[in-house]
């Protein structure tokens, strides 16, 4: 089998996902590579990817997913894909998804966390990780039936870099290939619905990402005080999908920084974006579609 960390133990993984799960769910998600082989452009002899306690990995070169599934009985058919920040250098708290782990999958939602690539080893990270992006939708669709997920009710959630990583996707994808010898790259890679927190714009105006009538619904939040993704460009993605018709929501919050939106005991109002979030998909999408184009 193939390694889901390049040069680290998924032994050591293990341990990190059973201690992070809440009892009486499954205690260990299923890893998988988002290419049998390696992927676009990678890195030959890239070092050995590294995580820490918090488990955040850094140095990463084999892109994959750990796909946290409610017990069956519980699946709502709701996915979220998660793709958490680190400025494009590590991909923070992976094992917990951010914390979206334990707050959705107990609600039977499945949450899919996306280990992208990183720089380094990358020399064109944001291709890279928007390569890898495209490919984890395509991936869930794919696999939908057998994880008891709607691929209809696919969304994404992003923080900082991930929610650049989010962003760059929902204007960037496409419906798949239907000629593709390859079944997941007949796959469309659009989600259904985008979460930005924090977003940030890795240096990029608002223009550069295309957004219009079928841009995937937006659920944006930012923090007046956030010296790193200023709300200025949360404001601007905003008004950008009001010029062209799509339902977004943006909630500012006057403090918190760049961890506002961080979940854990006593983490202010900007902890419950979760339950703002779920509540605003629910308002405007009661079935589940957010206008998924033909």
């Amino acid at each position: 089998m193939s390694p889901i960390f390049a040069g680290f133990s998924v032994g050591r993984w293990l341990l990190f996902a059973v201690a992070l799960v809440p009892a009486g769910l499954e205690a260990e998600p299923e890893m998988l590579r988002l290419w049998d082989g390696a992927p676009p452009r990678s890195v030959p002899s890239a070092a050995a990817e590294t995580i820490d306690a918090a488990g955040t990995v850094g140095n990463v070169s084999v892109p994959a997913i750990a796909v946290h599934l409610p017990p069956p009985e519980r699946a709502t058919g709701q996915a979220f894909i998660v793709c958490p920040g680190g400025s494009y250098s590590r991909v923070g708290l992976f094992t917990s998804g951010m914390g979206t782990v334990d707050y959705f999958v107990p609600q039977g939602a499945a949450v899919i966390v996306l280990k992208y690539r990183t720089r380094p080893p990358s020399t064109q990270v944001v291709e890279d990780s928007l390569a890898d992006a495209k490919r984890a939708v395509r991936l869930v669709r794919h696999h939908a039936a057998r994880w008891r997920i709607d691929p209809t009710r696919i969304g994404m959630i992003g923080s900082s870099a991930g929610s650049h990583l989010v962003l760059n996707l929902a204007t960037h994808w496409d419906r798949g290939d239907p000629k593709a010898v390859d079944p997941v790259d007949r796959q469309s890679c659009r989600p259904d619905f985008i979460g930005l927190l924090c977003p940030w714009p890795n240096a990029q105006p608002v223009a550069d990402f295309p957004i219009g009538s079928e841009t995937p619904p937006a659920f944006v939040a930012s923090a007046r005080d956030d010296k790193v993704a200023p709300t200025e460009f949360a404001e601007g993605i905003a008004a950008a999908y009001q010029r062209a018709g799509v339902e977004s929501r943006l909630w500012i919050l006057e403090k918190g920084g760049h961890t506002a939106f961080k979940l854990g005991a006593d983490r202010g109002e900007g902890a419950r974006w979760p339950e703002r979030f779920s509540a605003w998909w629910m308002e405007k999408f009661p079935g589940g579609k957010g206008g998924v184009p033909p």
